[in-house]
């Protein structure tokens, strides 16, 4: 059984074929460690053609992706915060996740982290290590929203839960100026999609977004661009289409929610992207900081050389990950400053 290609339904112009070019400043040269070199290897030999194989159309190749991701995120053994699980009546419908490092205070400072992995895997549970690194770096409480995944649910499900929470944090008595926006691949193309949404219903801006190895283009023209520049250690472009299609089954790709590119303005809170040097969705970074900063607003870009897709999850082991995520203090600490 074959699937539709989303390339075909979109009405993107055709991606460059040579990448957009990247300043010093931009570009974060580092020594690969071991444990870097042994992860790169270990995904390219088991995971990319693992992935490659799944037959992600199927309920058997979708649990096969799941449980790749569960091993992908939870391998490093880090240690994790007391979580407290939220299942809520909010604005939109139930609302989901949990609270990470405590319980935030209105008035307090907090982390609304949306996690990723291609719309139809992973949880709050499987990017737990990772959040609570956050929470105890950064000393604020992050809530982890649950969104609904693919295939059961598609398009715009996951988006409306994501505003969902956010929109239950503000009815908490949380200010928009006290949250700051993270995700990772798919949850930060959520984050980018947020503050579109949140454009439209007139309501304030996160105090800023961070977004790890962020899908922009969710046709995946701009990394197949790319795709000839770099070896990806864990996917191809058509397999990341494979991966993301069942989502956006019958989609219009010009909706903004999902044309986070063309929905960039000045009005949109300070971003950090941060993506690896060797993975297809650099481009979709470099693409959307190149956007943002034309369009008057601010984005700091960094792209780490040789580093993989969402690198930061083996801080416990790869000192690449907590230089990354030292850097993630000082946005926050600039985002801070001012207030």
């Amino acid at each position: 059984m074959s699937t539709p290609d989303p390339i075909a339904a979109s009405t993107r112009p055709p991606a460059p074929d040579t990448p957009l070019p990247v300043s010093d400043r931009d570009h974060v040269r580092t020594e690969r460690s071991f444990a870097a070199t042994l992860t790169i290897w270990a995904s390219r030999i088991f995971v990319r053609p693992t992935l490659w194989l799944l037959p992600l159309h199927s309920p058997a190749g979708v649990l096969g992706y799941r449980f790749t991701q569960v091993v992908a995120c939870r391998m490093w053994f880090a240690p994790v915060l007391s979580p407290t699980t939220v299942d809520v009546a909010g604005p939109l419908g139930r609302a989901r996740g949990e609270w990470v490092g405590g319980r935030a205070e209105p008035g307090g400072r907090l982390i609304y982290y949306i996690h990723g992995s291609g719309y139809i895997s992973c949880s709050p549970w499987t990017h737990r290590g990772l959040v609570s690194e956050l929470s105890r770096r950064l000393g604020r409480p992050v809530f982890a929203v649950r969104y609904r995944r693919a295939p059961k649910y598609r398009f715009p499900a996951a988006h409306d839960d994501v505003l969902n929470g956010y929109l239950w944090l503000l009815e908490q008595g949380h200010r928009a100026g006290d949250i700051i926006v993270m995700g990772d691949s798919a949850g930060a193309h959520l984050a980018l999609g947020l503050c579109v949404q949140l454009r439209e219903l007139g309501l304030g801006q996160p105090a800023a977004v961070v977004g790890f190895s962020s899908v922009v283009d969710p046709t995946w023209q701009l990394a197949h661009a790319h795709n000839k520049l770099v070896w990806d250690q864990f996917v191809s472009a058509r397999t990341g289409r494979r991966i993301t299609q069942p989502y956006f089954v019958d989609a219009d790709f010009s909706d903004p929610r999902l044309d986070v590119l063309r929905a960039v303005g000045p009005d949109l809170p300070p971003m950090l992207l941060q993506t690896g040097g060797s993975e297809i969705l650099a481009s979709d970074s470099q693409h959307y900081a190149q956007a943002l900063r034309g369009a008057g607003g601010r984005c700091e870009l960094e792209v780490w050389s040789g580093m993989f897709h969402v690198f930061q999850m083996g801080y416990p082991r790869m000192s690449e990950a907590r230089k990354a995520l030292d850097s993630v203090e000082r946005f926050v600490s600039g985002i801070d400053a001012p207030a």
